[in-house]
C-alpha cells in the first residue's frame, strides 16, 4: 500500500528538513562550524508553509496534526510533538553537535507515527 498523502507531506515538508542538517553535520565528521549550526537551526525555523508563508517546524506540525488522519492516537501525536519541541530546544541551547543528536530523534518518532498512520 503506498504511504498515505498525509505521511508524504510530512515527510517532505517537514521532517526531512529537519533531519538532514544534522545527519550532514555528524555524518561530516568534523567539528561543526558556525555554518553548521546555522543549517542546524534553519532546518527548524527558516521553512515554508504550502501558502507560501515562512514557518518554524512547529507551525508545520501544527497545520499537519490539524489534518491527521482519523484513527492515529493522540498519545502517538503528542509523542512527535514532543520530540519536535526537543529537537528545537536543543538547537537554541546545546552545541551543534549534541544539539544534531537530540534532533534526530525525530526520526523514530516519525516512524512510529507512520506505522500508526499506515494501519489506520
Amino acid at each position: 500500500m503506498p504511504p498515505s498523502p498525509w505521511l508524504s507531506r510530512l515527510r517532505h515538508d517537514l521532517v526531512k528538513r529537519v533531519l538532514w542538517p544534522a545527519r550532514d553535520l555528524l555524518d561530516s565528521g568534523v567539528p561543526p562550524t558556525a555554518v553548521e549550526a546555522v543549517a542546524l537551526r534553519a532546518g527548524l525555523h527558516d521553512l515554508i508553509a504550502p501558502d507560501g508563508s515562512p514557518a518554524t517546524a512547529r507551525d508545520l506540525w501544527r497545520r499537519f496534526r490539524a489534518e491527521a488522519p482519523a484513527g492515529v492516537p493522540a498519545a502517538v501525536l503528542d509523542a512527535f510533538e514532543q520530540a519536535l519541541a526537543a529537537a528545537a530546544a536543543a538547537v537554541e541551547s546545546r552545541p551543534p553537535a549534541e544539539a544534531a543528536q537530540v534532533v534526530l530523534q525525530l526520526e523514530p518518532a516519525f516512524q512510529e507515527l507512520a506505522r500508526h498512520v499506515d494501519a489506520a
